[in-house]
Protein backbone atom coordinates (compact mmCIF):
# COMPACT_ATOMS: atom_id res chain seq x y z
CA UNK A 1 0.00 0.00 0.00
CA UNK A 2 2.54 2.39 1.02
CA UNK A 3 5.09 1.73 -2.49
CA UNK A 4 1.53 2.34 -4.60
CA UNK A 5 1.03 5.61 -2.64
CA UNK A 6 4.45 6.45 -3.11
CA UNK A 7 4.49 5.67 -6.63
CA UNK A 8 1.14 7.89 -7.71
CA UNK A 9 3.48 10.45 -5.97
CA UNK A 10 6.20 10.12 -8.13
CA UNK A 11 3.72 10.38 -11.09
CA UNK A 12 2.06 13.04 -9.94
CA UNK A 13 5.37 15.06 -9.68
CA UNK A 14 7.00 13.65 -13.43
CA UNK A 15 3.84 14.86 -14.43
CA UNK A 16 3.68 18.25 -13.60
CA UNK A 17 7.56 18.85 -14.01
CA UNK A 18 7.03 17.45 -18.00
CA UNK A 19 4.15 19.96 -18.02
CA UNK A 20 6.09 23.15 -16.86
CA UNK A 21 8.53 22.29 -19.24
CA UNK A 22 6.24 22.16 -22.40
CA UNK A 23 5.34 25.26 -20.90
CA UNK A 24 8.55 27.07 -20.84
CA UNK A 25 9.68 25.75 -24.18
CA UNK A 26 6.43 27.11 -25.74
CA UNK A 27 7.01 30.23 -24.86
CA UNK A 28 9.72 30.09 -26.88
CA UNK A 29 7.87 28.87 -30.34
CA UNK A 30 7.30 30.84 -33.22
CA UNK A 31 3.79 31.26 -33.40
CA UNK A 32 2.81 32.04 -29.44
CA UNK A 33 2.50 35.57 -28.82
CA UNK A 34 4.07 37.17 -25.68
CA UNK A 35 4.98 40.73 -25.78
CA UNK A 36 7.92 42.41 -23.76
CA UNK A 37 11.24 41.25 -25.51
CA UNK A 38 10.25 44.02 -28.39
CA UNK A 39 8.77 47.06 -27.77
CA UNK A 40 7.86 48.62 -31.08
CA UNK A 41 7.74 52.83 -30.27
CA UNK A 42 6.05 53.39 -33.36
CA UNK A 43 2.64 52.45 -32.51
CA UNK A 44 0.55 54.30 -34.90
CA UNK A 45 1.47 56.76 -37.42
CA UNK A 46 -0.05 58.23 -40.43
CA UNK A 47 0.63 57.13 -44.29
CA UNK A 48 -0.26 60.52 -46.05
CA UNK A 49 -1.10 59.92 -49.14
CA UNK A 50 1.28 62.52 -51.80
CA UNK A 51 3.00 63.90 -48.55
CA UNK A 52 4.88 60.04 -47.52
CA UNK A 53 8.33 59.46 -48.26
CA UNK A 54 9.40 57.50 -45.91
CA UNK A 55 8.53 56.05 -42.67
CA UNK A 56 11.04 55.42 -39.89
CA UNK A 57 9.56 52.75 -37.58
CA UNK A 58 11.21 52.91 -33.71
CA UNK A 59 12.44 49.61 -32.32
CA UNK A 60 12.96 48.99 -28.32
CA UNK A 61 14.72 45.91 -27.26
CA UNK A 62 14.53 45.92 -23.83
CA UNK A 63 17.43 44.37 -21.67
CA UNK A 64 17.25 40.64 -21.54
CA UNK A 65 17.37 37.33 -22.95
CA UNK A 66 20.05 38.08 -25.70
CA UNK A 67 18.25 38.36 -29.07
CA UNK A 68 20.20 38.31 -32.32
CA UNK A 69 17.61 40.11 -34.77
CA UNK A 70 14.42 40.98 -34.66
CA UNK A 71 12.41 40.73 -38.25
CA UNK A 72 9.13 43.00 -39.02
CA UNK A 73 6.52 41.59 -41.08
CA UNK A 74 3.65 42.98 -43.26
CA UNK A 75 -0.02 42.75 -43.96
CA UNK A 76 -2.55 45.31 -45.63
CA UNK A 77 -6.87 45.36 -44.87
CA UNK A 78 -8.43 46.84 -47.45
CA UNK A 79 -11.51 49.17 -46.93
CA UNK A 80 -13.99 46.04 -46.80
CA UNK A 81 -12.05 44.51 -44.61
CA UNK A 82 -9.95 42.05 -46.33
CA UNK A 83 -6.54 41.30 -45.19
CA UNK A 84 -3.58 40.01 -47.46
CA UNK A 85 -0.66 37.75 -47.59
CA UNK A 86 1.95 38.66 -44.81
CA UNK A 87 5.71 38.95 -46.03
CA UNK A 88 8.83 40.01 -44.61
CA UNK A 89 9.45 44.10 -44.63
CA UNK A 90 12.96 44.19 -43.34
CA UNK A 91 14.97 43.36 -39.88
CA UNK A 92 16.84 45.23 -37.08
CA UNK A 93 20.04 43.16 -36.06
CA UNK A 94 20.34 43.26 -32.49
CA UNK A 95 23.22 41.16 -32.24
CA UNK A 96 22.93 40.40 -28.31
CA UNK A 97 23.53 43.39 -27.65
CA UNK A 98 20.31 43.85 -25.45
CA UNK A 99 21.89 41.30 -22.78
CA UNK A 100 23.51 44.09 -21.10
CA UNK A 101 21.99 47.31 -21.59
CA UNK A 102 18.63 48.66 -23.60
CA UNK A 103 18.85 48.34 -27.75
CA UNK A 104 17.35 50.69 -29.98
CA UNK A 105 17.19 51.08 -33.69
CA UNK A 106 15.13 51.49 -36.49
CA UNK A 107 13.72 50.38 -39.90
CA UNK A 108 13.04 52.75 -42.67
CA UNK A 109 10.07 51.49 -45.02
CA UNK A 110 8.26 53.31 -48.29
CA UNK A 111 5.79 52.30 -50.47
CA UNK A 112 7.39 50.34 -52.47
CA UNK A 113 8.62 47.98 -49.53
CA UNK A 114 5.04 48.40 -48.21
CA UNK A 115 3.31 47.27 -51.25
CA UNK A 116 5.94 44.21 -52.48
CA UNK A 117 4.98 40.93 -52.57
CA UNK A 118 1.61 41.48 -51.34
CA UNK A 119 -1.95 40.14 -52.14
CA UNK A 120 -5.62 40.90 -51.53
CA UNK A 121 -7.83 37.93 -53.32
CA UNK A 122 -5.03 37.30 -56.03
CA UNK A 123 -4.44 40.92 -56.87
CA UNK A 124 -1.08 43.30 -56.37
CA UNK A 125 -1.59 47.06 -54.32
CA UNK A 126 -1.88 49.70 -57.00
CA UNK A 127 1.74 51.18 -57.67
CA UNK A 128 -0.15 54.56 -57.36
CA UNK A 129 -0.51 55.20 -53.76
CA UNK A 130 -3.41 57.84 -54.50
CA UNK A 131 -5.69 54.70 -55.63
CA UNK A 132 -5.68 53.74 -51.76
CA UNK A 133 -8.70 54.51 -49.31
CA UNK A 134 -8.87 56.68 -46.47
CA UNK A 135 -8.51 54.09 -43.27
CA UNK A 136 -7.10 51.21 -44.93
CA UNK A 137 -3.84 50.26 -43.24
CA UNK A 138 -0.89 47.96 -42.91
CA UNK A 139 -0.30 45.81 -39.82
CA UNK A 140 3.57 45.56 -38.49
CA UNK A 141 3.93 42.40 -36.53
CA UNK A 142 7.60 41.89 -35.07
CA UNK A 143 9.57 38.32 -34.70
CA UNK A 144 12.66 38.30 -32.60
CA UNK A 145 15.48 35.36 -33.15
CA UNK A 146 17.02 34.57 -29.58
CA UNK A 147 21.04 34.47 -29.90
CA UNK A 148 20.95 31.36 -27.51
CA UNK A 149 19.25 28.59 -30.42
CA UNK A 150 17.64 30.27 -32.86
CA UNK A 151 14.43 29.80 -31.74
CA UNK A 152 11.62 32.57 -33.03
CA UNK A 153 9.93 34.63 -30.23
CA UNK A 154 6.58 36.58 -32.21
CA UNK A 155 5.86 39.97 -30.17
CA UNK A 156 2.15 40.56 -28.85
CA UNK A 157 3.07 44.63 -29.55
CA UNK A 158 2.09 45.77 -33.08
CA UNK A 159 2.47 48.78 -35.42
CA UNK A 160 -0.54 50.11 -37.31
CA UNK A 161 0.51 52.44 -40.54
CA UNK A 162 -3.47 53.64 -41.73
CA UNK A 163 -3.92 55.61 -44.80
CA UNK A 164 -4.49 59.28 -44.56
CA UNK A 165 -5.39 62.17 -45.78
CA UNK A 166 -2.38 65.39 -45.32
CA UNK A 167 -4.22 66.59 -42.15
CA UNK A 168 -4.24 63.08 -40.02
CA UNK A 169 -1.59 62.80 -37.05
CA UNK A 170 -0.92 63.94 -33.80
CA UNK A 171 -1.14 67.58 -32.81
CA UNK A 172 -0.42 69.71 -29.67
CA UNK A 173 -3.93 71.46 -28.78
CA UNK A 174 -4.05 74.37 -26.71
CA UNK A 175 -6.49 77.28 -26.16
CA UNK A 176 -10.00 78.10 -24.13
CA UNK A 177 -12.98 76.04 -23.05
CA UNK A 178 -15.47 79.27 -21.82
CA UNK A 179 -18.63 77.84 -20.02
CA UNK A 180 -21.18 80.73 -19.58
CA UNK A 181 -21.53 79.91 -16.03
CA UNK A 182 -17.82 78.76 -15.18
CA UNK A 183 -15.81 80.65 -17.08
CA UNK A 184 -12.99 79.80 -19.44
CA UNK A 185 -10.75 76.71 -18.81
CA UNK A 186 -7.40 76.15 -20.49
CA UNK A 187 -6.98 73.69 -23.03
CA UNK A 188 -3.27 71.89 -23.09
CA UNK A 189 -3.79 68.06 -24.32
CA UNK A 190 -2.40 65.96 -26.94
CA UNK A 191 -4.96 65.01 -30.15
CA UNK A 192 -5.12 62.41 -33.07
CA UNK A 193 -6.75 63.52 -36.17
CA UNK A 194 -8.18 60.56 -37.57
CA UNK A 195 -8.56 60.82 -40.86
CA UNK A 196 -12.07 60.16 -42.86
CA UNK A 197 -11.67 61.17 -46.57
CA UNK A 198 -8.93 63.36 -48.09
CA UNK A 199 -9.78 67.06 -46.87
CA UNK A 200 -11.76 65.76 -43.44
CA UNK A 201 -10.90 64.75 -39.81
CA UNK A 202 -12.50 63.47 -36.89
CA UNK A 203 -11.76 65.95 -33.57
CA UNK A 204 -12.56 65.53 -29.95
CA UNK A 205 -14.46 68.91 -28.87
CA UNK A 206 -12.65 70.79 -26.94
CA UNK A 207 -11.51 69.23 -24.09
CA UNK A 208 -14.12 66.67 -24.01
CA UNK A 209 -13.24 63.83 -26.16
CA UNK A 210 -13.01 61.55 -22.88
CA UNK A 211 -16.94 62.27 -22.55
CA UNK A 212 -17.23 61.41 -25.92
CA UNK A 213 -17.65 64.61 -27.65
CA UNK A 214 -16.48 64.48 -31.34
CA UNK A 215 -16.94 66.41 -34.56
CA UNK A 216 -16.01 66.04 -38.18
CA UNK A 217 -13.62 68.89 -40.03
CA UNK A 218 -13.54 69.18 -43.34
CA UNK A 219 -10.83 71.66 -45.17
CA UNK A 220 -11.52 73.57 -48.31
CA UNK A 221 -8.08 72.78 -50.46
CA UNK A 222 -8.57 76.29 -51.86
CA UNK A 223 -9.36 78.33 -48.95
CA UNK A 224 -7.89 76.82 -46.44
CA UNK A 225 -11.13 76.99 -44.48
CA UNK A 226 -12.71 74.55 -41.89
CA UNK A 227 -16.44 74.01 -41.82
CA UNK A 228 -18.16 71.44 -38.96
CA UNK A 229 -20.27 68.35 -39.57
CA UNK A 230 -21.77 65.72 -37.54
CA UNK A 231 -21.25 67.04 -33.79
CA UNK A 232 -21.60 64.01 -31.88
CA UNK A 233 -23.34 64.14 -28.94
CA UNK A 234 -24.46 68.24 -29.79
CA UNK A 235 -24.53 69.84 -33.16
CA UNK A 236 -20.79 71.97 -34.02
CA UNK A 237 -21.83 75.92 -34.92
CA UNK A 238 -19.07 77.73 -36.38
CA UNK A 239 -18.07 80.94 -34.94
CA UNK A 240 -17.61 84.34 -36.28
CA UNK A 241 -13.86 84.24 -36.33
CA UNK A 242 -12.47 82.69 -39.18
CA UNK A 243 -11.41 78.66 -38.50
CA UNK A 244 -9.09 77.75 -40.77
CA UNK A 245 -5.77 75.41 -42.08
CA UNK A 246 -2.51 76.91 -42.51
CA UNK A 247 -0.37 75.46 -44.92
CA UNK A 248 2.77 77.16 -44.43
CA UNK A 249 2.83 75.77 -40.42
CA UNK A 250 0.66 73.01 -40.41
CA UNK A 251 -1.08 74.47 -37.74
CA UNK A 252 -5.13 74.75 -37.98
CA UNK A 253 -6.97 77.61 -36.10
CA UNK A 254 -10.43 76.58 -34.55
CA UNK A 255 -13.18 78.54 -33.26
CA UNK A 256 -16.57 77.00 -32.51
CA UNK A 257 -19.76 76.11 -30.18
CA UNK A 258 -22.00 74.23 -29.09
CA UNK A 259 -25.65 75.17 -27.27
CA UNK A 260 -25.80 73.72 -23.74
CA UNK A 261 -28.78 74.35 -21.20
CA UNK A 262 -27.26 77.27 -19.65
CA UNK A 263 -26.14 78.76 -23.16
CA UNK A 264 -23.01 78.68 -25.52
CA UNK A 265 -19.89 76.42 -24.64
CA UNK A 266 -17.62 78.31 -26.85
CA UNK A 267 -14.13 76.94 -27.78
CA UNK A 268 -10.75 78.20 -29.25
CA UNK A 269 -7.98 75.88 -29.91
CA UNK A 270 -4.63 76.23 -32.06
CA UNK A 271 -3.36 72.55 -33.23
CA UNK A 272 0.35 72.44 -33.73
CA UNK A 273 1.83 69.63 -35.33
CA UNK A 274 4.09 67.25 -33.32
Amino acid sequence: MKKIFLNIILLVFVSFTFTACLENDDLMTGTVKTGGLVTPETVNVPYKLGATANIKVDILVPKGPAIEKVELFKSFTNSAGKTSNSTKLGELNVAGKNATEDFTGNVTVNYASLISGLLINGVALPANETQLNIGESWTITYVATMASDSRKVENASTTNIGVANAYAGNYLCTGTFTHPTAGPRPINEDKYLVPLTAYSCRIPVGDLGGAGYYVDITVDPVTNDVTYSNGVPAAIIASAARSYFDPASGKFYLNYYYVGGTGNRVIEEVYTPK
